[in-house]
């Protein structure tokens, strides 16, 4: 459900008015966040412009849900935003670049249980969890590196409630941290093109069990178990084919469906996510509204 491109209310269940109808996507370069139909991936309604306003973005990277929210690292205004879902309107902010408690160094991925939020903040190297209903600060961990309580770039990070899974791009693998305490969980990867291998993954998602993993450099999507990270499945090469991808950085699972944020071919994807099987796409270079810049996470509610 996550993914961080998402992350969503409790686990099995979307909180709303859409239940399940509606993505949610950061379009990294057009400086904008869209609506879109989950069904037929029609355009809905968007906000944004480049700049630090609020109703402004500077390459926001994250996005996640829960209940009638939305939460998006704005990567490089270095703040994390919180909008309505249903008009995309401006409702809170907090942020500036540091290391501070309330301060970040690029923010890339968010998820949400509900009640908190989680962010990995990609130049810090490190996990913050804060308040869903106010962005005030709870905790955080890491430094940089490569141990257990260590990140190399994290770049997204989803959630079931219990756990956390994250993205940590640089160390070419995947965490598993507690919630409650961020405490260390299990890992696996190593730089390659195995199947417990990873070449820079950069987005994630949890739906019913398992992981959904954007293996960005390998081209590929992994599925993989959530309980102990084992290999399930995989599908990609490079190119621009239904069963294709160019650097995919993006990822969300909710209801049997995964959508794909195909960076480098400006697409989204819809695929199974039961066998990972192509469904639809749309989607090409530009800032129109069925144009994208750098499509990057995205989430479905």
């Amino acid at each position: 459900m996550l993914d961080c491109p998402w992350v969503f209310f409790i686990p099995g269940a979307i909180i709303g008015d859409f239940a399940g109808q509606v993505i949610c996507l950061a379009d990294e370069l057009n400086h904008r966040i869209q609506k879109r139909d989950a069904t037929s991936l029609a355009f809905i309604s968007e906000v944004g412009s480049y700049g630090s306003g609020n109703d402004q973005f500077n390459r926001p990277y994250g996005i996640a849900s829960s209940g009638s929210w939305i939460f998006v690292a704005d990567s490089y205004n270095h703040r994390i935003v919180k909008r309505s879902l249903r008009s995309l309107t401006f409702i809170d902010k907090v942020g500036s670049y540091g290391s501070g408690f309330d301060q970040f160094g690029t923010p890339m991925g968010i998820c949400s249980d509900g009640q908190f939020i989680y962010i990995v903040d990609y130049e810090a190297r490190r996990l913050q969890k804060r308040l869903a209903s106010d962005l005030s600060y709870v905790d955080r961990i890491g430094s940089s590196g490569s141990g257990d309580d260590q990140f190399n770039h994290p770049y997204s990070v989803c959630t079931d409630g219990t756990y956390l899974w994250i993205a940590d791009s640089g160390n070419n693998r995947v965490v598993k941290r507690l919630c409650s305490d961020l405490s260390y969980v299990s890992q696996i990867g190593s730089l390659g093109t195995g199947d417990d291998q990873f070449d820079d993954p950069t987005a994630i998602a949890y739906d019913s069990g398992y992981i959904y993993v954007a293996d960005s450099h390998n081209d590929r999507i992994q599925k993989r178990l959530a309980s102990d990270l084992s290999f399930v499945s995989k599908i990609g090469s490079s190119g621009s084919g239904n069963d294709e991808f160019r650097r995919p950085t993006g990822i969300s699972s909710l209801n049997s469906v995964l959508i794909v944020s195909d960076k480098e071919n400006y697409r989204l994807v819809k695929r199974s996510s039961v066998d990972l099987s192509y469904i639809s796409q749309i989607g090409s270079l530009g800032s129109g509204i069925d144009e994208f810049n750098n499509p990057r996470s995205n989430c479905q509610v």
